[in-house]
C-alpha cells in the first residue's frame, strides 16, 4: 500500500489527490496521513467525485489517517 503524506494545508491536498488518482490501479489502496483535520472531510466530499472510495479512517493522537481505495474512473466534468 503507498503512502501519502499532506504536509500542507491547501493546495497540498489537491497534488496529492492528483497523484493519488494519476498512480492508483483500480482496486488499488493508498494510506494518506496528515496533521491537518480537514484532510478527512475534504477527502470524504470529494472522493466519489475522483473515483475514490474512503475504507477507513483513524485519528491517532495529532494525526489522521485515511485508508482510499480506487475504485474507477474519474468522472470528467
Amino acid at each position: 500500500m503507498k503512502i501519502y503524506e499532506v504536509k500542507g494545508p491547501c493546495p497540498e491536498l489537491g497534488v496529492t489527490l492528483a497523484r493519488i488518482v494519476a498512480e492508483l490501479g483500480e482496486g488499488e489502496e493508498a494510506l494518506v496521513v496528515s496533521k491537518w483535520r480537514y484532510v478527512v472531510n475534504d477527502l470524504k466530499n470529494s472522493a466519489s467525485l475522483l473515483g475514490l472510495e474512503i475504507v477507513a479512517v483513524q485519528e491517532q493522537g495529532d494525526r489522521v489517517q485515511v485508508v482510499v481505495k480506487k475504485s474507477k474512473q474519474a468522472l470528467h466534468l
